[in-house]
């Protein structure tokens, strides 16, 4: 496989989930941008809770499908993680309505402390502060990245836990077909199937595969659409769709090797 190093960081390990329906089309929603307007205060610094551990995969039957399309919002922080140059603040939600049954119910904090420990790898998309990303298929030029976690109405992006019918509804008014399972990137939304949460996927088990989702995703927000393999037994890109067809690649979780190279393959406009 072929390792742009660009001006790309990165450090990409183990397996990368599925996202078929993963796409970069936009809504209209305009996006929040660092510099556009202050961003809105946030709590007091203090440490963010563990996760919850991962949960055995539960059946289909189990999982709940359908919220009601409404959300509670988790903490703010003032906890930044990495040094890049563009400050991408997030916000984290969590749907209401979903009955639960006999599953453990995901806390929006657990959510959030899920998504922070994924981008406090040192192969996430932060390592971009040591590692620029160049790929001008892209159109990303020298980039590098910083995440804080905010509450209020001012962001760049929102993260979303759903159900699948309201992953499904989201993501079909963009022409992007979830199947009840895949994830999507709508505008600056970011819509986390709770099917694949709960079970995890072909090749990202339940406690990989936030790594998968969130990296994936996130990379739609950044800039970047699917990429394909590289070739036999190289490792896949985290933009590629991997739960679908690895084409003879490697999973992989994340964006950059552990030597700060960004993974890359041949670019598949969605």
């Amino acid at each position: 496989m072929r390792l742009r190093t660009g001006r790309i960081t990165g450090v990409f390990i183990a397996a990368i989930t599925a996202l078929s329906a993963c796409g970069t089309a936009t809504d209209g929603q305009a996006e929040w941008r660092a510099g556009d307007e202050p961003v809105a205060p946030v709590s007091a610094a203090s440490p963010t809770p563990s996760a919850s551990p991962s949960p055995e995969p539960v059946s289909d039957e189990q999982v709940p499908e359908a919220g009601d399309g409404a959300y509670d919002t988790a903490r703010g922080s003032n906890y930044v993680i990495g040094k890049g140059q563009t400050l991408i603040t997030y916000r984290v939600e969590v749907e209401r309505g979903v009955d639960w049954g006999d599953l453990p119910k995901v806390m929006t904090d657990d959510f959030a402390a899920r998504i922070e420990e994924v981008l406090e790898h040192p192969q996430s998309w932060p390592a971009s502060a040591d590692h620029p990303v160049t790929e001008p298929e892209h159109g990303v030029h020298g980039a590098s990245w910083r995440f804080q976690r905010v509450s209020g109405p001012q962001y760049k992006v929102r993260i979303r836990l759903a159900s699948p019918a309201t992953v499904d509804a989201v993501c079909r008014q963009v022409g992007l077909d979830t199947e009840g399972k895949y994830s999507c990137k709508t505008g600056n939304i970011i819509m986390i199937n709770l099917r694949r949460w709960l079970q995890g996927s072909g090749v990202a088990s339940v406690d990989d595969y936030p790594e998968a989702v969130i990296n994936h995703e996130m990379g739609h927000y950044l800039g970047f659409d699917h990429q394909g393999c590289s070739g036999p037994g190289e490792l896949a890109p985290i933009m590629m769709q991997q739960s679908i067809d690895l084409d003879g690649c490697e999973p992989n979780l994340y964006p950059f090797t552990k030597d700060g190279e960004f993974v890359s393959g041949p670019y598949l406009p969605s």
